[in-house]
């Protein structure tokens, strides 16, 4: 199945957060990092406005929830759940996995 260009983007942004994060690294942190390294402007934008909104106390999945074009509604989902229920990297995982063989949009 081919995946585009958005796919494999976020594909790699939440593989990236789940090794940095697994590492030990704060989710604040991570997103810093991940911005900084990100070439795509546009993306790189919606990065730091992540960062910021969690940084005021936001959960994640109402940020995810600000930027719809990017964030499908199971991404959302699945991110709430892990908010709820603690299962951190089993969720990042299955958005990593998901997104970069075409299974979320």
């Amino acid at each position: 199945m081919d995946i585009t260009p958005r796919q494999l983007q976020l594909g790699r942004f939440w593989k990236k957060y789940l090794r940095l994060t697994r590492a030990g690294v704060p989710t604040l942190g991570a997103l810093d990092i991940i911005a900084r390294e990100e070439k795509a402007p546009e993306f790189q934008a919606v990065i730091q406005a992540m960062q910021s909104a969690l940084a005021e106390g936001n959960l994640l999945s109402e940020v995810m929830g600000e930027h719809p074009e990017l964030f499908s509604l199971s991404a959302i989902e699945l991110v709430r759940t892990a908010e709820k229920g603690g299962q951190w990297d089993i969720v990042v995982e299955e958005l990593a996995d998901g997104y970069l063989e075409g299974t979320f949009d």
